[in-house]
C-alpha cells in the first residue's frame, strides 16, 4: 500500500499546480450570502406578520449559523493548501489544510439536517389545516434526520479511534492504515446517508404538491403555490450530486485537491436547503392588494400565538394581521347617547371583551404561505 500511494505522489509531479481553493471560495461566501439575505426576509416577514418567531425559524438560523462556521473553516483550510494538490505542499501545509478540511465536515452534516428538520416543523404547521393528512411520518423524518446525520459525524470522527490526529500529522501518517477504519466505510455510509436525506427531500416536495391538491384553489393559484412549497426538489438534486462525489472519501492520497468538487456540493446543498426553505415565507412582503377576508374566518388565523418559541406572553395575546390591509376584528367600546344628542346627555358605555382560542400555529403559518386562502373561499375545508 505505502508503495502505491508512493507511486502515485511522484506521478503528481508531473501535473501542473492548479488551484481551485479561490473557486470554492467564491462559491462558498456568494450562496452563503444569498442564504442570509433570504433568511433574513423570512424572518423579517414573519416577526412583523406575526410578531413572533417560531421553532422552524430557530432551526434555520442554527442551518445558517452552522453554514457561516462551515464556511470560515473552508476559508483557513484554502489559506493552508486547500484546492491544490498534496504533492505540492510542504508537510505543515498539507497538515494544516487536512485538518481544518476535516473540521468542515461537522457542520457539513449539520447545517442541511437542521434545515431539513426546519422544513418539516413548517410542514407539521400546515399538515394542521388538513385532517386527511398525517402527522407522523413528519415527525417519523424529523427523528431520523438528526438520528442518521449524527451517526455520520460521529463516524467521521471515531474512524481512527482517540488517533485522528494521524489523517493530519505528518510525523505520524504512517500510521493511518494501521488504526484508522477503511476508508471505503466512510464512502459507502455517505451514499447511505445521501439516500436517505435525497428521501426526505423527495418527502418533503411531495407533501406540499398534495396539500394544495386538497384545496380548491384555482389551477393557477395551485400552480403558484406548487412553485413555493415544492421547492426541495432542488435540494434532492443537489443531494444527489454530491451523494456521487461521496467516492473521494475512499481516495486518500490526494485529499486536498481531490475533495474540492465533494466542497462544492455540500456548500451548493447546504444553502439550497436554506433558500428554498425559506421562500414560501416570504410571500407576505410581495403579496398585493390583499382580498378581505370574512369575520368568521379571519378570526380562525388572527389567533394567540402563545405557544411561539419566543412568546412567554399568556393565550389572550393577540396575533397581529398577517396582511396589513385587512378589516381589524377587534370590537371597540360603544356609547349610546339617552336624551337626545345634546352634549349635557347621559352616555352609557359598553365594553366588549373579544378573547381568541388557544394558539394554533398551522392557520397562521397556512396564511403566510397562502394555503388559507384556499380555505377561506372554501369553509368546508376548514380544519373541523
Amino acid at each position: 500500500m505505502a508503495t502505491t500511494v508512493i507511486a502515485t505522489l511522484m506521478a503528481m509531479k508531473h501535473k501542473p499546480d492548479n488551484d481551485k481553493g479561490p473557486q470554492v471560495l467564491a462559491v462558498t461566501w456568494t450562496l452563503l450570502s444569498v442564504s442570509t439575505v433570504v433568511l433574513a426576509g423570512r424572518l423579517y416577514s414573519k416577526g412583523v406578520k406575526t410578531r413572533r418567531l417560531y421553532w422552524d425559524d430557530g432551526l434555520m438560523v442554527t442551518a445558517l449559523l452552522l453554514g457561516y462556521l462551515h464556511a470560515c473553516f473552508i476559508t483557513v483550510a484554502e489559506e493552508h493548501g486547500l484546492g491544490r494538490h498534496i504533492v505540492y505542499l510542504t508537510p505543515q501545509q498539507r497538515g494544516h489544510t487536512l485538518r481544518w478540511g476535516m473540521a468542515t465536515l461537522a457542520p457539513a452534516f449539520l447545517s442541511p439536517m437542521f434545515g431539513r428538520m426546519g422544513f418539516c416543523i413548517t410542514m407539521l404547521f400546515l399538515t394542521g389545516t388538513d385532517p386527511r393528512v398525517k402527522k407522523w411520518p413528519v415527525w417519523v423524518f424529523i427523528v431520523l434526520q438528526f438520528l442518521v446525520n449524527v451517526t455520520g459525524v460521529i463516524l467521521f470522527f471515531t474512524q481512527c479511534g482517540t488517533n485522528l490526529y494521524v489523517i493530519w500529522d505528518p510525523d505520524k501518517e504512517y500510521l493511518y492504515f494501521d488504526v484508522c477504519m477503511n476508508a471505503k466505510i466512510q464512502t459507502y455510509f455517505q451514499y447511505a446517508n445521501g439516500a436517505f436525506n435525497t428521501l426526505t427531500d423527495f418527502y418533503l416536495t411531495l407533501l406540499p404538491a398534495i396539500l394544495i391538491e386538497h384545496t380548491r384553489l384555482s389551477l393557477k393559484n395551485k400552480i403558484g403555490l406548487a412553485c413555493l412549497l415544492c421547492l426541495s426538489v432542488l435540494a434532492m438534486i443537489a443531494s444527489i450530486v454530491k451523494t456521487t462525489e461521496a467516492r473521494v472519501l475512499s481516495e486518500i492520497i490526494d485529499y486536498t485537491y481531490d475533495l474540492t468538487p465533494y466542497i462544492v456540493w455540500i456548500v451548493v446543498e447546504l444553502n439550497v436547503v436554506i433558500i428554498i426553505s425559506s421562500i414560501p415565507l416570504l410571500r407576505p412582503l410581495f403579496k398585493r392588494n390583499p382580498r378581505k377576508l370574512e369575520a368568521h374566518v379571519m378570526r380562525k388565523w388572527e389567533i394567540s400565538t402563545s405557544n411561539s418559541i419566543f412568546s412567554k406572553i399568556g393565550a389572550k395575546e393577540t396575533l397581529s394581521q398577517v396582511d396589513s390591509e385587512e378589516e381589524n376584528l377587534t370590537e371597540r367600546p360603544t356609547s349610546t347617547p339617552i336624551g337626545g344628542s345634546s352634549d349635557a346627555a347621559i352616555h352609557i358605555t359598553q365594553e366588549v371583551e373579544v378573547t381568541y382560542e388557544p394558539s394554533n400555529l398551522p392557520f397562521v403559518h397556512a396564511a403566510l404561505v397562502g394555503l388559507v386562502q384556499g380555505e377561506i373561499q372554501n369553509p368546508k375545508l376548514v380544519k373541523r
